[in-house]
């Protein structure tokens, strides 16, 4: 009776729906499953499912494409950026993304992009200190470019609202790694994997329970956002410090305007880049919905490469290398 009376009102049983992302064997899959991460990009070429169908070049280790040749980089100081899917450059050609730009603008930078679509601060963090230990090694890198959007506050406690928006190459939804609030102190949980109930296919009853749990118990984390955003940001800078790095933090998206609270008392520089995705995002999104274009990309670049230019000026009138 249960089950006929959900059914009559619109409820369904759960489908399994396949992240287009993360589905085997297409040209527009960027990405490749990895256990602590999640997921990370895909070395070969890849195709935007945006407006304008660009392809899209990934190196090992999860690079995106930074100059036109991987093995021919600047000599020089090594900045390296890391974030989600605005970093990645979704969207664009490598040519056209804000990091390949600077490294135009800057030939004798050592610059790599490690940024992966849908990461959170919690993933970009873990990416950094896996590159920091494999990637450069002894030699960490001078700057650390950190991107931030404001999607990223509910994706770092993993919330039931950026659950129910990725499923893995079966359809069954994940949780990536990310931290909660234990007491005071900040506790992470690692990569999971949520199976179905059993009978959850065919049944609405069981989907209903199952998804209360998740809404309602289990993923419900976002009222500790904000809170558990802020630790996370200390938690990288304390990181980057320690292995010799200096920290920027690049607020790239903002459509909720959040970043005040999130930024409000931090240590570290904070470059707020953000605007037009509100003011117009019909001149400088894809499709006037999607990720930034190319005119976008050439405003972040205009941005992180003013700040940039300061901070190598002044590292340089201080002696630094």
């Amino acid at each position: 009776m249960a089950e006929a009376a959900l059914r009559f009102v619109g409820f369904t049983a759960r489908e399994l729906v396949v992240e287009r992302f993360f589905a085997d064997g297409k040209a527009s899959t960027w990405s490749v499953a990895d256990r602590e991460l999640g997921w990370i990009n895909k070395a070969g070429v890849s195709i935007s499912i945006e407006h304008g169908e660009a392809p899209m070049t990934f190196w090992d280790q999860g690079r995106r494409a930074t100059r036109e040749d991987a093995a021919q980089r600047g000599q020089g100081p090594a900045v390296m950026f890391v974030g989600g899917s605005n970093a990645q450059s979704y969207g664009v050609i490598d040519q056209e993304s804000f990091p390949f730009l600077l490294g135009q603008r800057n030939p004798d930078l050592w610059i790599e992009n490690f940024g992966n679509g849908g990461y959170s601060t919690a993933q970009a963090l873990l990416m950094t200190e896996r590159a920091v230990g494999e990637f450069y090694k002894a030699d960490a890198p001078q700057l650390i470019i950190l991107t931030f959007a404001d999607s990223h506050v509910v994706r770092n406690v993993s919330d039931q609202s950026w659950v129910y928006k990725i499923s893995d190459s079966q359809g069954r939804y994940v949780s990536p790694p990310h931290f909660r609030l234990d007491g005071d102190q900040l506790s992470f949980r690692p990569f999971q994997t949520i199976g179905t109930w059993p009978f959850e296919t065919w049944s609405a009853l069981v989907t209903t329970l199952h998804n209360v749990w998740m809404q309602s118990v289990v993923f419900d984390s976002v009222d500790e956002s904000v809170l558990v955003t802020q630790r996370v940001l200390a938690q990288f800078a304390d990181f980057s410090k320690a292995n010799g790095s200096d920290l920027l933090v690049v607020i790239l998206e903002d459509r909720t305007e959040v970043s005040e609270r999130v930024f409000d008392g931090a240590s570290f520089p904070v470059l707020n880049c953000s605007g037009y995705e509100r003011s117009n995002p019909d001149e400088y999104l894809l499709g006037g919905d999607g990720h930034p274009n190319a005119k976008l990309h050439i405003h972040f670049a205009d941005c992180i490469g003013s700040w940039m230019n300061g901070y190598f000026e002044s590292r340089s009138s201080e002696g630094g290398s």
